[in-house]
């Protein structure tokens, strides 16, 4: 397996930033948002990218829908493109305005506080990266630990032990198609 580098002794994969795939925006379109263990995987598969990313010194990445991409076995990843600022802040923010998308199939526009009566289960999470002041936003590292269930008020287990957890369940295993139910609402 190839590496593009280390942080904390743990490795970048290629995958995090470089893969096929459609854009989220172009699936969600196609078969519809999210829902139930499918908007789980994506909310723990994204997290856990973006936190290596942030350990890896990598910040700025504009994630939206367009550049959240789906690959054929359903794990998602990031577009490389030019990053807009080195605050991870920012990016937990973005990342918490990707899943509303993905679970409403709706963009959040700015100032906008968005409609999450389909993430009941994220809201606490989405709530809590949308918090206007950056300061007060989790790190990555605490969104992952709230969505593998330990609190980030805890703090238990290790930067390591999270991500691997959350490597564990987002590897992609036999899932239906898109377009069939798979634990998204509509589309055909």
């Amino acid at each position: 397996m190839d590496f593009l580098g280390w942080s904390d002794g743990l490795a970048l994969l290629p995958r995090d930033y470089l893969a096929e795939g459609e854009p989220l925006v172009a699936v969600v379109q196609a078969a519809g948002p999210y829902s139930g263990e499918a908007l789980h995987l994506l909310a723990l598969g994204t997290a856990a990218t973006m936190t290596r990313l942030h350990l890896g010194g990598i910040a700025g990445l504009r994630l939206n829908p367009g550049n959240v991409m789906i690959g054929p076995e359903g794990r998602a990843f990031f577009a490389p493109g030019p990053r807009s600022s080195e605050f991870p802040s920012a990016d937990v923010r973005d990342w918490a305005d990707v899943i509303v998308f993905a679970a409403t199939g709706r963009p959040v526009r700015d100032g906008e506080r968005p409609y999450l009566g389909p993430v009941p289960e994220l809201r606490v999470v989405i709530e809590e990266c949308r918090r206007p002041n950056a300061l007060s936003r989790p790190a990555a590292i605490d969104v992952v630990r709230a969505l593998l269930g330990d609190p980030w008020e805890d703090r238990r287990a290790t930067v390591r032990e999270l991500l691997l957890e959350a490597e564990r369940w987002t590897v992609p295993k036999a899932r239906p198609s898109p377009s069939m139910a798979d634990g998204r609402s509509g589309g055909s």
